[in-house]
């Protein structure tokens, strides 16, 4: 079978190639696009050096895939080998947000959530100078689990390094490493050549057209490097700062400084650095490359904390910013400290608020994305031989243009990071295309965008491609289809658009062909489609068509848009054989994607990649609200009919840290499965804490063992259900997680497991309405009837008094009353004992004695007289289970201690 290894945009390069051979006279662009040495993701098998020798420049590698460049004139060369599975340009990828900000769900308290203090840790704003900021009144956790030891990798859009939930509670950083992909540009020469030369290439942000130096002779020094690069349009001399070198003895260390530093000013927009007409001479297999990449240290971002003014004046802005508040949400979520008292309203951010937390700054490209994911679980900022802590890295990014089925390189590359490794874990989304849209609204994700059907042998079937009005770039359409059949592609526009039909076009044996190109419509109307079909793709040997459509030219001031309606898709199959196939969009971040009419939408398979990926570990988001999935979350199976997501966590409505806020306002409200993944990124930090040396699949294990079965109950076999095993449960995960003799000293210490309160989905629901659902809980028992009857009746004024009374506020903490309280609202292994036997290793009923003392000598007549009624009957809860207690000779008679000593051994462990 005729088949090709390289993607579509690396055909498109080639064609290009092969057009200017044509030309009599190569001209200057015509050389640098034939020399420039192209950054791909090569899938090879085999030895790697065969492939090396025949030009690949290797940067990094896993077991199967490579990232390196090879020069574009030797694409189809290196290509043809057959060591080489496939070769992927830097593709593109986005955060996992929605396409703009949603409103706050319907019946999300935006009140404090924590009134009676569920967070252990009680932090408040002390208005210190700049470097302590806080001035802390902290109670210790007892058995308390909160990601210490743990490191938290993120990959996302950044961090704000002055948000207090990435503070310690000294002032000072939690952020181990920061490594910003979108800051400098490192060239560095491996193999000792004694000579050669090069030209750098670069776009400068803007309109300003691609640029190159002249040619750079080794040895290079750093002066020279930056005369060359300030001479650039759209440069000046205060623009750049090149140093280290002279190559090749010495890598040259360019950082794009200035206008390109300053806010508001994205330093995402800087462009990479490109080599072309390359030559080395000397040394051994001599090669060139430029990397991406700085490494912030703590100590540089704790000078910039230091030089912070106090709040709520806002600090100068750092060199390495979160733009768009998805990486600093995503990383309060799974490990940001909840700061009451500092952040406005009142709520908890984050599970693992002790962990480590690694951040890196995507880029959005894959080759740049699997480079981070490789420093931060290698945790290349310690030195050599340093003990490595577990880590586990959350990946809140998509891209749809594969073929869903885990055979991207980028999902095999995650893959290998994997095998065979401990103490290290990848979380990834399951991404927000599963919803459905609706004609003519607008989406606040990705709805609509697959589409699946079956083409009935030489017949054909319509499929419908509804687009907005403003829809202002191009739309691109990805089909995957299997087998023997053959299927031709044309496409009709609204009937506005006019004009004659589109040619179909059939898929081309030619192995490299290159998009063919065809329009409708005619005049203002017309629209220019490129059209791709090629057979047997590797590595999965499917077939594969792509469609971009590119809108229409328009007279200015009017902008340019795609003619908006439903536009026709026609797909006829032609070798005789019913052939089913598969169609995803491309989300456009920016503004209203295309999508499917609703006839042709299918919400199964939306799956994003690298979520599609065999080994780690995917992420669906239900509404902890109503514990319903959410509209939007990705549904499996897989392409190949695998189960993704595995779980779904809470994520609707999330709060978290709010990337540029200032005191008061340090919060912002997210949904999305980018907040459902970090939320389990943080439990997992949780677990390795509970047992360090576990492996990602055990902790898949584990995680998906004690699943909470989904509302309405689906089997975990029905694998577009989107559900997966159901939603995950903190408590019962980092129980299974724990040593065998941990666990079983914890059941023998009668102590409770303490998660931090934001690991509890319930956490979401508002303090009174959760607090009527743990009363009517109790209700359905003889026992917990009459401990919820005394604390409905007396809660308004124990409440009042511990706030405002300092000896019951005292006997309240010395209790460790604020984690009693949140086990009873929040666990949901707190139906049966709601009151532990011991807390903190101190018996709880010897507190709730000392409670009581003081509520009776400080409360109301009529409080007094409960507290001598009911005394004797509340302090026989702790350990005691409610079903036991109903299962005495006469439920009615309580007050008998005679028989409540009749409680076995077994009741008073418990």
């Amino acid at each position: 079978m005729t088949y090709t290894k390289l993607d579509e945009t690396l055909i498109s390069r080639v064609h290009t190639l092969r057009q200017a051979a044509l030309r009599q006279v190569e001209d200057d662009d015509a050389r640098l696009d034939r020399t420039e040495r192209v950054k791909v993701l090569l899938h090879y098998t085999g030895d790697l050096g065969v492939v090396e020798e025949a030009g690949f420049w290797t940067e990094f590698r896993t077991a199967r895939i490579a990232a390196g460049t090879i020069a574009a004139e030797d694409l189809e060369r290196i290509s043809a080998l057959d060591n080489v599975v496939t070769v992927h340009g830097n593709r593109p990828t986005r955060p996992g947000g929605p396409a703009a900000p949603p409103p706050e769900p319907p019946g999300v308290d935006t009140s404090n959530p924590d009134p009676a203090g569920l967070d252990a840790t009680t932090v408040r704003d002390g208005g210190g100078g700049p470097g302590a900021p806080f001035a802390a009144d902290v109670r210790t956790v007892p058995s308390g689990f909160t990601g210490r030891g743990v490191v938290v990798g993120v990959i996302d859009s950044g961090i704000d390094i002055f948000h207090p939930a990435f503070r310690k509670l000294d002032g000072s950083t939690r952020i181990v490493s920061l490594l910003d992909m979108t800051l400098r540009q490192t060239v560095a020469v491996t193999g000792s050549p004694t000579g050669g030369s090069m030209r750098l290439r670069w776009k400068p942000p803007g309109q300003v057209p691609d640029q190159a130096t002249g040619v750079l002779a080794l040895p290079l020094t750093a002066a020279t490097a930056q005369t060359a690069l300030s001479a650039l349009g759209g440069v000046t001399a205060a623009d750049v700062v090149v140093t280290g070198g002279p190559l090749p003895a010495q890598p040259l260390v360019i950082d794009f400084v200035g206008q390109f530093i300053r806010a508001p000013f994205d330093t995402g927009q800087i462009n990479p650095i490109r080599l072309t007409d390359v030559t080395l001479t000397g040394g051994t297999t001599p090669t060139v490359g430029v990397t991406r990449g700085r490494v912030i240290t703590p100590a540089e971002i704790n000078a910039a904390l230091a030089a912070a003014p106090p709040p709520p004046t806002p600090p100068q802005a750092f060199v390495s910013r979160d733009p768009n508040g998805h990486g600093s949400h995503v990383a309060g979520v799974a490990a940001g400290l909840g700061l009451p008292g500092c952040c406005s309203p009142d709520r908890i951010t984050g599970i693992a608020y002790e962990a480590d937390l690694a951040i890196v700054r995507s880029t959005f490209r894959t080759i740049d994305d699997l480079q981070a994911a490789k420093y931060l679980l290698e945790q290349q900022w310690l030195p050599t031989g340093a003990p490595k802590p577990p880590v586990v890295l959350n990946k809140s990014i998509f891209e749809t243009r594969t073929a869903h089925d885990g055979t991207s390189p980028e999902e095999q590359a995650l893959d290998d990071l994997l095998i065979g490794a401990t103490r290290r874990s990848i979380v990834l989304i399951a991404g927000n295309t599963g919803g459905r849209a609706r004609p003519n609204q607008l989406a606040q994700f990705s709805e609509g965008q697959h589409a699946s059907g079956a083409v009935p042998a030489n017949g054909s079937v319509t499929v419908g491609l509804d687009i907005l009005s403003g829809d202002t770039a191009a739309d691109l359409l990805t089909f995957w289809y299997p087998g023997p059949g053959r299927l031709n592609f044309a496409l009709t526009p609204p009937q506005p658009v006019g004009g004659p039909a589109m040619a179909p076009v059939t898929p081309n044996p030619d192995p490299t062909s290159p998009s063919v190109r065809r329009t409708v419509g005619q005049g203002p109307t017309e629209h220019v489609l490129f059209v791709t079909s090629h057979l047997g793709v590797e590595p999965n040997r499917k077939n594969r068509i792509t469609a971009q459509i590119s809108p229409a030219a328009a007279v200015a001031p009017l902008p340019s848009q795609i003619a908006p309606g439903v536009w026709t898709i026609t797909l006829t199959e032609t070798q005789g054989t019913a052939t089913p196939f598969d169609c995803w969009t491309e989300p456009n971040p920016t503004e209203q994607p295309a999508r499917f009419v609703p006839a042709d939408q299918d919400p199964t398979r939306t799956v994003a990649s690298p979520g599609t990926a065999r080994l780690p570990l995917t992420v669906g988001a239900y509404n902890p609200a109503n514990d319903r999935l959410a509209d939007f979350s990705g549904r499996g199976p897989t392409a190949d009919f695998r189960l993704k997501p595995e779980v779904c966590a809470p994520g609707v409505g999330i709060f978290s840290a709010k990337s540029g806020g200032v005191h008061p306002d340090l919060l912002a409200v997210m949904s999305g499965t980018s907040q459902a993944a970090p939320y389990v990124t943080g439990v997992i930090a949780l677990m390795f804490q509970a047992n360090n040396n576990l492996d990602h699949t055990t902790i898949v294990g584990h995680l998906t063992s004690t699943c909470l079965p989904p509302v309405p109950p689906v089997p975990p076999t029905q694998l577009d259900s989107g559900w997966g095993f159901g939603r995950v449960h903190p408590e019962r995960a980092v129980l299974a997680a724990m040593p065998a003799p941990l666990a079983e000293s914890f059941a023998a210490a009668g102590e409770p497991l303490i998660l931090p309160a934001a690991a509890y989905p319930a956490v979401h629901i508002p303090p009174n309405v959760r607090m009527r659902q743990v009363l009517d809980r109790l209700a359905g028992s003889t026992t917990g009837r009459r401990a919820a009857e005394f604390c409905a009746a007396h809660l308004d004024e124990a409440r009042h008094l511990v706030d405002t009374e300092r000896r019951v506020t005292v006997a309240w903490h010395r209790m460790h009353g604020p984690l009693l309280l949140r086990r009873l609202l929040l666990s949901e292994l707190a139906h049966d004992e709601p009151v532990p036997r011991t807390l903190g290793g101190r018996p709880v009923a010897d507190g709730l004695a000392r409670l009581f003392d003081e509520l009776a000598a400080a409360g109301s007549p009529a409080l007094r007289e409960a507290v001598t009624a009911h005394r004797d009957f509340l302090l026989r809860l702790p350990g005691a289970r409610l079903s036991d207690l109903d299962d005495l000779r006469d439920p009615d008679d309580l007050d008998d201690l005679h028989d409540l000593d009749d409680l076995d051994d077994r009741t008073e462990l418990s």
